[in-house]
Parts: C-alpha cells; structure tokens; sequence
C-alpha cells in the first residue's frame, strides 16, 4: 500500500460487502467467492479483508482508532463535510484492543523521556487523563 487513493481503490466495497473473507492466491491476486477461486485452478488463503484493510492503514500512517478519528475529523473540517453529531471538545466511548493500549503505552513512555505531560499526551491521543493513568498503573 502506498498512497491513501490506493488504500481507497481497494477497499471502497467494504461498506456494501456481505463477508469480510476472500480468496487470494499467491500472486495476491483475490477472489469473491470460493467457486471463482476454485475455477483459477490455484491454491488461495482465505483472508479477513478487514484485517488487510488494517494493516494497509498501519502502513500508511493510521495506527489507532484515535488516529483514525482525527484524520476523519480533519478530512470532514477541510471538506466541510457535515453529518457528524460530535461536538467540539466532545468524546465518545472507545474500546481499545491490548495492541493498540501497548502501542500508545510504548509511545507515553518515548514521550515521558522527553518530559511531555501525562495531560499534554492523552489529549494528543484523544485518551481521558483518567484512562491514561488507569492503563501506565495497570502496565506497571
């Protein structure tokens, strides 16, 4: 994956998709159902096509659900872009998965060395002070 137009061409579907599996073989190449990867004749993995949507979004930038929501809050700003009932200075609940706490655990403790407030980096990764807290205590 390389640009955001790539990551958009090959994912554009996943809205109106019934199931997130495909059929890919090993030149990558993917397949809807298993009866066109069966007539190819080649061997294919299924795959969660979520989950490559994930990892192509990792590689381009977007590495939480809070990078997500604040690229879609920019986009939405630079656009004009209405439908969001949000309002500034607002949160909503999130659910974070053990990857993404350790991966913004790992970033507090970089940020940390460089004596950035524990108030200064939730804001910056749209965490509450109180989570921030909860998940260092937990992660000690």
């Amino acid at each position: 994956m390389s640009t955001i137009k790539d990551f958009i061409k090959d994912y554009s579907h996943l809205s109106s998709v019934e199931s997130p599996f495909v059929y890919e073989d090993a030149d990558g190449k993917r397949y809807k159902s298993v009866e066109d990867a069966y007539k190819s004749g080649k061997e294919v993995k299924v795959k969660n096509i979520n989950d490559s949507a994930l990892e192509d979004l990792k590689q381009l930038g977007v590495e939480s659900k809070g990078d997500a929501n604040k690229l879609i809050e920019l986009v939405s700003s630079l656009y004009g872009i209405e439908g969001s009932t949000k309002k500034p200075g607002t949160r909503t609940r999130k659910t974070y998965s053990d990857a993404e706490k350790s991966s913004i655990l790992e970033k507090w403790f970089k940020a940390e060395k460089q004596n950035v407030s524990k108030a200064d980096f939730a804001r910056q990764e749209d965490l509450t002070y109180q989570t921030l807290i909860k998940w260092i205590k937990d992660g000690k």
